[in-house]
């Protein structure tokens, strides 16, 4: 025998397990802790016991939902608002050198001083 069963309503909308720490793992990231060192801070400091991809998968879900905002989320009056202001430029001169070298100029041989038929050993 199988009865349908009828759905009533919707239930508890999902959150993440990781939500209320979203500001921790975002300040981890920033000191530039890896994924591995993240799911193990997690553990140790708030009990919470992930596999190595949750924190990842949800810090880069979080952030993309921040640069698009949904239509549902609370203080959203202004559609033209951006999620993020925009960076500030920082001069080269107060950080660090180019990373890259300079390259050397080319001198192109002489083509007078060359001997086609000196053999080289």
């Amino acid at each position: 025998m199988t009865e349908t069963t009828q759905r009533k309503g919707g239930g508890k909308p999902f959150r993440s397990i990781l939500a209320p720490h979203f500001e921790f793992i975002r300040e981890l990231r920033q000191r530039r802790k890896t994924w591995q060192q993240i799911t193990e801070l997690l553990f140790t400091e708030k009990g919470i016991r992930v596999t190595v991809y949750a924190p990842y998968l949800f810090y880069r879900r979080k952030l993309k939902r921040a640069v698009k905002p949904n239509w549902e989320s609370p203080g959203n009056d202004s559609p033209l608002s951006p999620a993020h202001p925009a960076p500030v430029a920082v001069s080269r001169s107060q950080g660090r050198p180019s990373p890259l070298p300079q390259q050397p100029t080319f001198n192109r041989p002489d083509r007078s001083k060359i001997n086609p038929d000196q053999e080289f050993t």
